[in-house]
């Protein structure tokens, strides 16, 4: 697969000896699977490779090989030359791992979200494949890197998770292809889709229960929001409760309020084919994909509630 920016990404690949590796905040599936991934990557390349997240990775992903050991704390360390930031948007968004890039710092940007702000010396971006992950795969073959089994269970958990298990729309026949590419070289479609998606703590279960609890309809039962408190949430990860509003005929568009503390919060959102969520999204600073996007927003939780169903509102006409 073609895509802009292979050439360059691999030569700056090829250029450092050692990178420091990192994503968004709030970590998912694909980021922590990519950036297990080019660490191993760059290993085959007889580079370095250090994971640097801001957040702490999700424990349903603890089956993968390099998971223990596989992060450092964003603590004191020397700047690095040369970064390699994955499936995020903008440098920013990568929290205090940013702040251990040097000034100057060569770095690779690698990611599949719009409104990327190409940020990198090189960049590896587009909109048109299903995951970050889904990238690295095509990386890798241009780079003619040996794809073992434990690079093919990395970028198959990734794909897995950014696809919903290939329900979303950025799944294409080459994802499709890739998938069952990885899988031939070992990885476990089995043991990978029950743990990414049937391996939630007590807790987390419980803070499900109460988000459906909260759900509401409005717009005529075309917008479904739910809603959790900063106690209710507590250290639960809550990736999965946004998608019970799209569960209920006649819903276009879920919202999820995550309050983080006190008249903050994180919104969730997640729609069918007729609303871009992110442009609702946009509105209002955040971002991700037409389907799957997410933002942060101050105030009341009535008015920030009444802000995002006007909002999309507008688009659903």
């Amino acid at each position: 697969m073609n895509i802009p920016g292979l050439e360059k990404v691999s030569a700056l690949l090829r250029e450092g000896d050692e990178f420091l590796i990192t994503s968004h905040i709030n970590t998912d599936g694909d980021s922590v699977a990519s950036c297990l991934a080019l660490q191993l990557m760059l290993r085959k390349l007889g580079r370095r490779g250090t994971v640097v997240l801001q957040d702490p990775a999700p424990e349903n992903l603890d089956f993968l090989q390099g998971f223990d050991g596989g992060f450092t704390a964003a603590e004191s360390r020397p700047p690095a030359h040369f970064a390699a930031v994955l499936d995020c948007p903008s440098l920013e968004r990568t929290g205090t791992a940013s702040d251990h890039i040097a000034d100057g710092g060569r770095v690779v940007n690698i990611d599949h979200h719009l409104g990327n702000t190409l940020f990198g010396a090189a960049n590896l971006v587009t909109d048109g494949v299903s995951s970050t992950s889904e990238l690295l795969y095509h990386l890798i073959q241009h780079l003619e890197i040996e794809l073992d089994e434990q690079l093919a269970e990395l970028l198959y958990t990734g794909i897995l998770y950014d696809t919903g298990g290939f329900r979303y729309s950025l799944t294409t026949a080459t994802t499709l292809d890739v998938a069952a590419d990885l899988v031939r070289h070992g990885a476990p479609l089995d043991v990978i889709a029950d743990r990414v998606f049937n391996s939630s703590s007590l807790a987390q279960v419980k803070m499900m229960g109460k988000a459906v609890e909260s759900l509401k309809l409005v717009e005529d039962g075309r917008i479904a929001v739910l809603h959790l408190g900063e106690r209710e949430m507590g250290t639960a990860n809550t990736d999965k409760a946004v998608n019970y509003g799209l569960m209920i005929r006649g819903v276009e568009v879920t919202l999820l309020l995550k309050e983080d503390s006190h008249e903050h919060y994180r919104v969730s959102l997640r729609s069918r084919a007729r609303v871009d969520v992110n442009k609702v999204a946009a509105a209002f600073g955040g971002g991700g994909h037409n389907r799957a996007s997410g933002c942060r927003m101050d105030g009341a939780r009535a008015q920030v509630e009444q802000a995002l169903i006007r909002e999309v509102a507008t688009q659903l006409g």
